[in-house]
């Protein structure tokens, strides 16, 4: 039986947090499967969004046999 991961992970996978001294959570980063940068939330002492930024992938997936290019499944 295999559970998580079965192959290496390369770059950044999310989502990441980042909290303060207190435990409160201040900011949540989303990285697709290629470590592209997603989506940063910040939320404020009650866990609210206050502020989220979208990017664009920089880098796609590509189909072999089509060649088509496409966004990578976000983790």
């Amino acid at each position: 039986m295999l559970q998580g991961l079965r192959q290496n992970p390369h770059g950044p996978v999310g989502p990441w947090h980042e909290w303060d001294e207190e435990g409160r959570l201040l900011r949540e980063t989303v990285y697709d499967a290629l470590g592209n940068r997603i989506i940063v939330r910040e939320l404020d002492e009650h866990c609210d969004i206050v502020k989220q930024e979208k990017f664009a992938p920089t880098k796609l997936l590509t189909d072999p046999e089509t060649g088509e290019e496409r966004p990578a499944p976000w983790l």
